[in-house]
């Protein structure tokens, strides 16, 4: 990358006229106008007499053609010396310029994808726009900066002007701040698409790990969640994850942006996108406790992705088409990998249990069975997923694409005699290929057989380019496991009652009574009843997961139970109430259970310890 005084970079913006290779874009963050910003650029130097500007359509991450060019309008282009440019909308994403090589200066105007009159195909909250005058700004930067077609390989330099005491907290390191001014330059326009920038006053905390700077970026509108707090959590988390990729991490900076909302998203969801250097997250803006675990589970896996694709990639992505995207065979991997190692390093740390882990891998099971079509072969899916037909089936990547991830991690186990796992094959994988190698998608399971064994390439093509049902039970009997598809239990519940929390009153709340089982039909349970105590132990959002986990763990049948409720009257005043009934077991139906082999052999053992971190 071209290393650039500030002062050189400072005078950018002011010399219109003057030609070079790069592009210079300015953006004035002090000057918003019905939730715009109007953007310049003084464009590289260009020699044909026609030139296409694009707007991407679709960027790596999101499988989705979103048309970002949708939010773009008044572009206007001015000539040198006065030169008349014509300049023709060719469509959503692109426009033409001409004559191209009399260009000096082109402007236009950027609307908010979070806050849009464009209804049409909402764009997902992390992978768009924030645009709130004196507040906050986020920079995906596909949304606010074009590219000249066969023109992508130049330096992108990027001049802000901005209200006194704002931050720019990016994963990007060639920055230059002042009081009033940043100027930040990216080496191409594929680093510049995959490095967000989130502008605000800022709330940052730095913490390292291994050899790994992160930056811990966090706006949060109501100051309920701090960068403190986010760090905290993280560090624990980013520990785990070095250790699972052998003590070292293959970036030297890393930036967690995270904007929490006090109001609902347009896309009615929440979430994150990956980048090679920084993920970007939207959550909703509750009490730490809460957004626990959420950080975790999403920060986990969106890191990960500092392997794959970062490192292990397909020609498809390295040479991303931004406007006539080719999809990879392989998001399996790309994304069920990352989603399985995302868990499968938390319980290896002992940062959550067993019994979790399998739950949640599971419950990513059952949902691959009854939500998704299981016919259909995951290559296939992966390279089809821009359709609309198989886009319906893309979610499966984080439920199926991470149990084929788990059962290639036990197959890989039991053959090595816990030697060797997925951990280690991702490892291999990036150093036969690595952030600038790509490999051919017909090749990958070639180059998984040779790092490791047969049955790894006949269980690939089985069942991830075959369109066979998971071999669950056999898998699971590798590592001395029993797979029971049903089973009838007793066991003591808590009501079954639904339960959602009221933000006006900050209680938990009774949502639905249709489902309540024998022993919750004791207590009468009314919809809209607000949970105040169990068993004379106050309840809170808080505290919920303790008290419901001592009562269900330490209760005996016959034991009293009383629940404090507040109930509306017919006046519709709240008024505290007691319900009480005594402890039950009640029958259920257990589905897709695991439970240990009374008798594995030596191997089956030994893959499990080494699968599941137990020393």
């Amino acid at each position: 990358m071209r290393s650039l005084s500030f002062l050189t970079l400072f005078l950018f913006s002011f010399a219109i006229c003057f030609a070079d290779k790069d592009y210079h874009y300015y953006i004035n963050l002090n000057k918003v106008l019905d939730d715009k910003l109007t953007i310049e650029l003084t464009p590289p130097d260009i020699s044909e007499n026609e030139a296409m500007f694009n707007f991407p359509a679709m960027v790596p991450g999101t499988y989705e053609v979103y048309n970002f060019g949708r939010f773009v309008n008044g572009v206007k282009a001015f000539g040198k010396n006065g030169a008349n440019i014509t300049v023709t909308k060719v469509s959503d994403d692109t426009y033409k310029f001409s004559p191209a090589n009399q260009l000096a200066k082109i402007t236009y105007e950027v609307e908010d994808s979070w806050d849009t009159k464009i209804k049409e195909k909402i764009v997902f909250e992390p992978a768009g726009s924030n645009i709130e005058d004196t507040k906050n700004f986020v920079f995906n930067t596909h949304c606010f900066f074009g590219y000249f077609k066969g023109m992508t390989d130049r330096n992108f330099i990027l001049e802000f002007d901005k209200p006194k005491g704002f931050y720019p907290s990016t994963g990007l390191s060639n920055i230059k701040t002042g009081e009033t001014k940043d100027v930040i330059s990216v080496f191409d326009y594929h680093d510049l698409v995959d490095s967000p920038i989130m502008y605000c006053m800022p709330d940052t905390t730095v913490i390292q790990v291994a050899n790994t700077k992160v930056l811990v970026a966090v706006y949060s509108p109501n100051k309920i969640i701090t960068s403190a707090f986010a760090a905290a959590k993280l560090q624990r988390l980013l520990d785990a994850q070095k250790d699972y990729l052998n003590g070292k991490l293959p970036v030297d900076k890393y930036a967690f942006l995270f904007y929490f909302t006090d109001k609902g998203t347009l896309s009615n969801s929440s979430g994150a996108l990956e980048h090679s250097y920084s993920s970007m997250y939207v959550l909703p803006e509750m009490d730490t406790l809460s957004i626990s675990q959420t950080i975790n589970d999403v920060c986990a896996h969106e890191f990960f992705h500092i392997v794959t694709p970062l490192n292990i990639h397909a020609e498809e992505i390295g040479n991303f088409d931004f406007n006539n995207p080719v999809m990879s065979e392989h998001l399996w991997m790309y994304e069920g990998l990352t989603e399985y190692a995302a868990h499968h390093a938390q319980v290896k740390a002992h940062l959550i249990g067993y019994d979790y882990f399998f739950q949640v891998m599971m419950e990513k099971y059952n949902n691959s069975l009854t939500e998704y079509n299981d016919t259909v072969p995951f290559t296939y899916m992966s390279k089809n997923v821009l359709t609309p037909h198989y886009h319906k089936q893309y979610n499966n990547v984080y439920e199926k694409g991470a149990v084929i991830s788990m059962c290639l991690d036990i197959i890989l186990r039991y053959y090595s005699n816990g030697t060797y796992g997925t951990q280690d094959l991702m490892r291999d994988l990036a150093k036969k290929y690595g952030k600038n190698v790509s490999f051919k998608d017909k090749d990958l399971f070639d180059d998984i057989e040779k790092l490791t064994v047969p049955e790894a390439r006949k269980f690939l093509n089985d069942y991830v380019a075959g369109a066979k049902p998971l071999p669950m039970v056999e898998v699971f009997k590798l590592v001395g496991l029993d797979l029971i598809k049903k089973r009838e239990t007793e066991t003591i519940t808590l009501g079954g009652f639904g339960i959602g929390y009221s933000e006006e009153t900050k209680r938990l709340t009774v949502t639905d009574v249709l489902s309540v089982d024998d022993f919750g039909k004791q207590f009468k349970y009314k919809v809209g009843d607000e949970l105040y105590s169990f068993n004379n132990r106050l309840l809170t959002i808080e505290n919920a997961q303790e008290v419901v986990t001592d009562f269900i763990s330490k209760s005996k049948v016959g034991d009293k139970l009383v629940v404090e409720v507040y109930r509306k009257d017919k006046r519709g005043n709240f008024k505290l109430k007691s319900l009480k009934g005594k402890v039950k077991k009640v029958k259920i139906m257990e589905e897709n259970v695991i439970d240990i082999i009374k008798e594995p052999t030596d191997k089956e053992v030994t893959a499990r310890r080494a699968w599941l971190g137990i020393e």
